[in-house]
């Protein structure tokens, strides 16, 4: 009798065993807990579990607005998981940061801080809670995190690191408390160093085109069909080149970079590509590297049938690249606008080094730069990337000039760590850039912030704004940038109309086109538009939420206004007038009245 029981028993495990199987899924896990909760339940119980609702009816729906689902709690601690990794990084920073400015605000006893980890991978589905390694890794990881910090583990940051307007340390190998692998991790920091980003193969444009002009074209990421994945540096690199080429012929409109590049890893038909981008050709590509030896094959497609009006093989090496890049262009250009005379594909083409090798640096550079946000590692080896290019020929004007970004990126990621003599080191970069090729966008793109932050010569820093815009139509963040100078300048409506250019070029749009388009909203006194763009942003930024505190507070909406401003402040770790500083406006009253403003708040808050 007993034997048959446990047969029946057995049989009942293993039908249970296989209905946990059947409800496995993939997911993304936070998890957060508060920092030494035992010794503030321990000095007043009351009053921090009166803090801890009162948190809880703060962080619950920043967890739903994200698309999260809290499926456990107990205690201090949540557990929530989201099917989307960037969503669940968003929502850790946007707790943090919320976290930090009410702590601003409270009394010493009133203060709670948290740590929050983050892990994906399969788990088990059991009456709406989640079970397995992935949730035992993220509470092991958010003990490791730092106080008001995010600590996520290696398959998270493989995601997210160029799609979240973040940086990230490497914490290491570490091992975790019953977990048998150790698990490589990645402190989140706040953003530093420049970086134009990468689209997420998530996002959905964020305009919709309903015109398509006749010479509109985008040029989508060349394909690297090399056994040395490695590789792939070279082809993002030659397919920017060909943007860069193609935007300057005055005839066309080419998608940027950054949004025609984000289709590499979409499934999408060139037709659909062709409709979100608002064009009417597509320019696709592959290269396969054998040895010295490449092939590059290219054809130019209609959108709306994918039909193919033109294509080439050609069979290169790196020394004769640049005469491969012109018959591109030419046949390009030829098929969409008519003939096209080789005087005139010079002049699209970007400047040739005199040593290939020089060239073959700088791509390589070109994609640490890219990451330079990301992590103080990557923004070394592009620095040292395109200073060896200086040498190798100190004749290239564009390694000088991606050399003058990186000393600056540099110096955020180690700002006491910089030779006295750094600055000196980058104005000498830029301005032999210019020397020897006056027409490098980059340079000129470096000089005008030169002329604003430094010299305060608005007048310069427009013109080569302008001249960048002139050199490479199709680089959304040229166009950004200048739109921030014609705000400081008072001229908003004019800084709209650049960034609509850039969002036509761009449809995804970026932080900062949305950022600048909401000051602009604000400085023509469309407070509810202002919030709207502000809406659009990945990550909010101290810029974003001074103005945003601003546009509440005259829209009525006073608790919001203070709640922004106190985020402002503690993310920013300015005061008011320190933050009016950076924002250059040439008309005196504009900071006046901002500083008004933000100061009304902060007086009604207290």
């Amino acid at each position: 009798m007993f034997r048959a029981y446990s047969l029946i028993d057995q049989e009942n495990i293993e039908t249970e065993i296989k209905a946990l199987e059947m409800q496995r899924k993939f997911t993304t896990i936070l998890a957060l807990d508060v920092v030494g909760f035992s010794k503030l339940m321990s000095i007043d119980e009351d009053r921090t579990l009166v803090n801890l609702q009162a948190r809880r009816k703060i962080i619950d729906p920043l967890i739903e607005i994200k698309g999260g689902r809290i499926f456990n709690t107990a205690g201090d601690s949540v557990l929530a998981e989201f099917s989307n990794p960037v969503d669940a990084v968003e929502c850790g920073v946007q707790i943090q940061n919320k976290s930090v400015s009410i702590n601003n605000k409270a009394d010493e006893a009133d203060r709670m801080s948290y740590r929050i980890g983050l892990n994906m991978g399969e788990v088990i589905v059991s009456d709406g809670n989640l079970f397995g390694d992935a949730v035992n890794v993220a509470a092991r990881l958010e003990s490791q995190a730092i106080a008001d910090g995010l600590c996520i583990s290696e398959s998270i940051f493989e995601i997210v690191n160029m799609k979240v307007k973040v940086s990230y340390e490497d914490a290491g190998q570490l091992n975790l408390k019953n977990i048998s692998k150790p698990v490589r991790a990645y402190n989140v920091l706040k953003c530093k160093g420049a970086s134009r980003g990468i689209i997420s193969a998530e996002a959905e444009p964020k305009v919709k085109i309903d015109t398509v002009g006749s010479g509109t074209v985008a040029v989508l990421l060349f394909k690297n069909l090399s056994n040395d994945e490695e590789q792939g540096y070279f082809c993002e690199g030659f397919s920017e080149d060909l943007i860069s080429a193609l935007s300057r012929h005055s005839s066309l409109l080419v998608s940027a970079s950054n949004a025609s590049f984000s289709y590499a890893s979409k499934d999408k038909t060139n037709s659909e590509i062709g409709r979100e981008l608002g064009v009417r050709y597509i320019v696709d590509g592959k290269v396969r590297k054998m040895g010295a030896r490449m092939r590059i094959s290219v054809s130019l497609l209609s959108a709306e049938d994918e039909k193919i009006i033109w294509n080439e093989n050609y069979d290169t090496n790196l020394d004769d690249i640049f005469d491969v890049q012109d018959e591109i262009v030419s046949s390009t250009v030829a098929k969409i606008v008519g003939k096209v005379e080789s005087d005139q594909v010079k002049q699209l083409a970007n400047k040739k080094p005199e040593v290939m090798e020089a060239y073959d640096l700088v791509l390589k550079g070109l994609e640490y730069h890219r990451k330079s946000s990301v992590s103080a590692e990557n923004n070394k080896k592009a620095l040292s990337l395109f200073t060896k290019a200086t040498e190798v020929d100190p004749n290239y004007a564009r390694a000088f000039a991606w050399k003058t970004c990186s000393l600056a990126n540099n110096s955020e990621w180690f700002p006491n760590d910089m030779p006295d003599n750094w600055m000196e080191d980058a104005f000498s970069s830029v301005n032999r850039a210019m020397e020897l090729d006056p027409d490098d966008p980059e340079a000129h793109r470096i000089l005008g912030a030169v002329k604003l932050m430094f010299e305060g010569d608005m007048e310069k820093a427009i013109f080569h704004h302008k001249k960048a815009i002139e050199i490479c139509p199709s680089d959304t963040f040229h166009l950004a940038r200048y739109a921030v100078l014609l705000s400081y300048l008072g001229k908003a409506d004019e800084a709209i109309e650049q960034l609509d250019k850039a969002l036509r070029i761009n449809p995804f749009g970026s932080d900062l086109i949305f950022e600048t388009q909401g000051v602009c909203e604000y400085l023509l006194q469309n407070f509810s538009e202002a919030l709207e763009s502000f809406k659009n942003m990945q990550i909010d930024t101290r810029t974003s939420l001074f103005y945003s505190a601003v546009c509440h507070k005259l829209l009525g909406n006073l608790d919001i206004s203070s709640e922004k401003l106190e985020i402002a402040k503690a993310e920013s770790g300015m005061d008011i007038e320190k933050f009016v500083t950076t924002q250059l406006y040439q008309d005196p009253t504009i900071s006046k009245d901002l500083i008004a403003n933000l100061s009304e708040i902060e007086t009604a808050s207290k």
